[in-house]
């Protein structure tokens, strides 16, 4: 079987390459884009057309009309991280598939909007974290997992990239989504909600910083308290460096500390590092391969349709739900100015 898949929405500059995994995979072709209001848009449809050769009368500036026309399998959403919801809801009213770009939303409200909209559908519903297609993240996991370090007691993350361009996109606009605590928070709260097995904090203390010529936080600062200890999530469009041209410092990743040793994921040239009470020295591990659905978002939700299986961990709206606690949680201590209970 081949696979149809619509591309929807450029406000995330990831569904370009979301596109180039459709065409890569052997059952999926593109059958259609849109992109509702370029203005907004940080990807480029005229890219994806070009690079796809996609025929004009599958380009589409409505969404409810590229699905009529084109009837695909699944639709690929990268709408502004406020319009989550309401893409959802939207997708929602037809009978396909449906996968978001990350975060998961821009609140706790948005969140239960777009999966109350998917519950009883019968069509998958998932998340594309790019870095879920790391082997390093789930070799983390593994060895938590495995009981390499004990029980953890303390994570420490580190995101995000020098700046988030362009300079003038929504990124920028409180009201869309933007900020360096929703583009980065989501991933420190989320990958370490997974490395601890769903287990999530007590309460929760941030800062953020908003210089005057901006209205959203270009830094900040999260305090997860759990019974046994602190967490901290950084995040900052502050670096002097993009993470994926050359790497900056600080450096972009986790620290993981156990009852009986350590994980690192951030020393230079060392992907991962392991350091435990038997080997107080340390040593290396390289990532075992993944299962090929963790290839990319195409591959993993072909696998899911072909096996029946459900979304994992952070592909898992609902998981991420929970894990989304923790940024709402932060967002309005930074608010508030005050440690909060996490909220529900």
């Amino acid at each position: 079987m081949t696979y149809r898949f619509v591309g929807a929405n450029f406000d995330q500059m990831h569904m370009n390459t979301n596109l180039e995994w459709v065409a890569d995979h052997p059952d999926a072709e593109i059958v259609g884009v849109c992109d509702e209001d370029p203005s907004t848009s940080t990807g480029s449809l005229e890219d994806a057309v070009e690079a796809h050769d996609i025929p004009d009368d599958r380009v589409f500036d409505d969404l409810e009309a590229c699905i009529e026309t084109t009837d695909p399998d699944v639709v690929l959403g990268c709408p502004m991280n406020s319009e989550h919801a309401r893409f959802v809801e939207r997708v929602a009213e037809y009978d396909v598939h449906v996968a978001i770009e990350k975060p998961l939303a821009d609140s706790l409200a948005s969140a239960d909007r777009m999966i109350d909209a998917m519950t009883g559908t019968d069509n998958l519903f998932a998340l594309n974290w790019p870095v879920m297609w790391d082997p390093v993240k789930h070799e983390v996991r593994r060895l938590v997992q495995d009981g390499t370090i004990g029980e953890v007691e303390e994570i420490q993350y580190y995101g995000g990239n020098a700046g988030a361009p362009p300079a003038d996109s929504w990124f920028y606009d409180p009201a869309a989504g933007g900020g360096s605590m929703l583009d980065y928070l989501g991933y420190g709260a989320t990958f370490s909600t997974w490395f601890r097995d769903g287990e999530l904090p007590e309460s929760v203390t941030a800062e953020d910083y908003v210089p005057e010529d901006l209205e959203v936080d270009v830094q900040s600062s999260t305090i997860a308290r759990f019974e046994d200890g602190l967490s901290a999530f950084q995040t900052s469009w502050r670096m002097p460096t993009n993470p994926w041209e050359i790497e900056p410092q600080p450096m972009k990743g986790y620290v993981l500390v156990g009852t009986e040793g350590s994980i690192s994921t951030v020393e230079r040239g060392v992907e991962i590092r392991v350091q435990t009470d038997a080997e107080p020295e340390g040593y290396e591990v390289e990532p075992e391969q993944l299962p090929d659905r963790f290839q990319n978002l195409v591959h993993y939700v072909i696998d899911r349709l072909e096996t029946g299986g459900e979304p994992e961990g952070p592909c898992d709206p609902a998981f991420c739900r929970e894990a989304h606690r923790i940024v709402e949680t932060a967002k309005q201590s930074a608010a508030a100015g005050e440690r909060l209970e996490l909220v529900d």
